[in-house]
């Protein structure tokens, strides 16, 4: 009968074993952010899907994907419910490690954020500012006060040649960039000269009502020679607006309306191009993307943010600048 060595076998099975660890190990040195190779997910919930908000979007996937963590979107189509049904379900069904929104409705998304804080996941805000601040772990938005003093200022210059007749748009009386923006402009406009709100015109944020508003204003008071649009998302209602009443023109044509509005996205690059849009107050919305999910890291890492919120200044795009500052706009350099 042969004999087996059985001491060698041995010793090659364990050095196998160790060389099958080794390489586990090294793979697993080598994984993403998460625990055992998986990636940490942010989830993301926007109120909407426009141009800025794909650029947002945007942003926020490429400092992800830089920084390792998967993204769970998801859109709530202007409805806080559903918003908050979607935050429900990536903290208490998908497991997220963050949740990352841009809020329908400041108000309402307090509870969204009091379940994140709970779960102790931590829970950031970008472009629209939350009301209340106690569990929001960051928060990154436009200075949205600045920015309608900077729309402010274009027409003040604009009024030292030929006086102005505003009709001025609101926004979503829900939404601080709303507010904000209003308020810049109308301090800024009430501390300057040759500048005459004549109209304001509430449109919730929703295009039909741009356009009814804006149509409706300058067919009741032609001497309207002038508009504020607080968002480049509202800005196809206006220019059909003006298409109808004969009224979109280029600089310098008698029948132009001086026009300045807020966002930077593609329509305002496009109608600056054309010269019938006199200035645009860009967002910088790549910082929102950086800075929120360098925030989730610091957060996850268990090292207190500070600061806690940031605003970001807006760019003033105009017809004097635009060649040498359209490149710095994410709408004009998409």
């Amino acid at each position: 009968m042969k004999r087996f060595r059985v001491a060698p076998l041995l010793a090659a099975a364990a050095a196998a074993s160790l060389l099958l660890a080794a390489c586990g190990s090294a793979k697993d040195s080598g994984s993403s952010n998460g625990s055992a190779g998986k990636k940490r997910t942010i989830g993301v919930s926007f109120d909407l899907l426009n141009a800025i908000r794909q650029a947002e979007k945007a942003s926020i996937q490429k400092a992800a994907d830089a920084a390792g963590y998967a993204v769970e979107f998801a859109v709530a189509d202007q409805d806080a419910q559903k918003q908050a049904a979607q935050i429900q379900d990536f903290i208490q069904t998908k497991k997220v490690d963050a949740v990352v929104v841009i809020a329908q409705d400041g108000q309402q998304i307090a509870s969204s954020a009091s379940l994140a804080k709970a779960r102790n996941v931590p829970f950031l805000a970008i472009d629209r500012a939350v009301a209340d601040q106690q569990n929001i772990t960051f928060q990154i938005t436009g200075d949205a006060v600045a920015d309608g003093k900077l729309v402010a200022a274009e027409f003040l210059a604009a009024a030292k040649t030929t006086p102005l007749r505003v009709l001025e748009l609101v926004g979503g009386l829900t939404d601080q960039n709303a507010i904000g923006r209003r308020d810049g402009f109308n301090a800024a406009i009430a501390a300057g000269t040759g500048v005459t709100i004549v109209s304001q015109v509430p449109t919730d944020w929703k295009p039909e009502q741009a356009l009814d508003g804006t149509s409706n204003a300058l067919q009741k008071d032609p001497t309207i020679n002038a508009i504020y649009s607080p968002s480049d998302f509202l800005l196809p209602s206006v220019q059909s607006a003006l298409i109808a009443a004969g009224r979109l023109a280029p600089i310098g044509d008698p029948k132009h309306v001086f026009l300045v509005t807020i966002d930077g996205d593609q329509n305002g690059c496009k109608a600056m191009r054309a010269k019938t849009l006199d200035a645009d107050i860009a967002t910088p919305v790549d910082d929102f993307g950086k800075q929120a999910v360098a925030a989730v890291t610091t957060a996850l890492g268990g090292k207190p943010i500070d600061p806690k919120s940031v605003q970001a200044k807006g760019l003033t795009l105009n017809q004097a600048n635009y060649a040498t500052t359209s490149a710095q706009v994410w709408g004009c350099a998409s």
